[in-house]
């Protein structure tokens, strides 16, 4: 009984470990190789990493879908599949919310309550100019908390976005 307590706790966190790969390659500016995604997640054998990252792969052939999980040269990236990029495109240089800035809110979104040092940690030192963006916008509040400020989103932002679970993230060392 040990012993299927013990699989089924192994599968939940595989599962767990696929979605936070998804969320870090749709968050992430550019492409991700195994040793970011290692890190990200505290895996130490690459291995599995690679089958997680090769059965979502899969898993948005499968799904017809117009987003891909691209590789490239060990890179990871998800992206627009490109024969559906020239039909939507026109709609990157046109939103109010760059895509950069958009990958900060959705990481404070999915993460909420999120520290604002974790945000620029993940993002880069502009995520500086994402917050002060997002909270003129009225997309996201914050409040101090010790040396940092602690930011979770608004009711403006579920109007305009809707409700977005945030996800807890296993800590599981294969």
């Amino acid at each position: 009984m040990k012993e299927l307590r013990n699989l089924l706790s192994a599968c939940k966190s595989w599962e767990e470990h696929k979605r936070v790969i998804e969320s870090a390659l749709f968050i992430a500016p550019g492409s991700l190789n195994i040793e970011e995604l290692s890190k990200l997640l505290n895996i130490k054998h690459t291995t599995l990493l690679e089958k997680m990252l090769n059965e979502l792969v899969e898993e948005y052939k499968q799904r017809n879908s117009s987003v891909e999980i691209f590789c490239l040269d060990g890179t990871y990236q998800m992206r627009v599949k490109p024969e559906y990029i020239q039909k939507v495109r026109h709609l990157a240089t046109t939103a109010e919310i760059n895509k950069s800035i958009q990958r900060t809110l959705a990481l404070i979104a999915v993460k909420e309550p999120i520290k604002q040092s974790l945000v620029v940690k993940y993002r880069n030192s502009k995520a500086y100019e994402h917050i002060k963006f997002l909270l003129e916008k009225q997309y996201i509040e914050r409040e101090k908390q010790g040396r940092t400020y602690l930011l979770k989103t608004t009711e403006k932002f579920r109007q305009c976005f809707g409700e977005i679970k945030p996800q807890q993230t296993a800590t599981n060392n294969y």
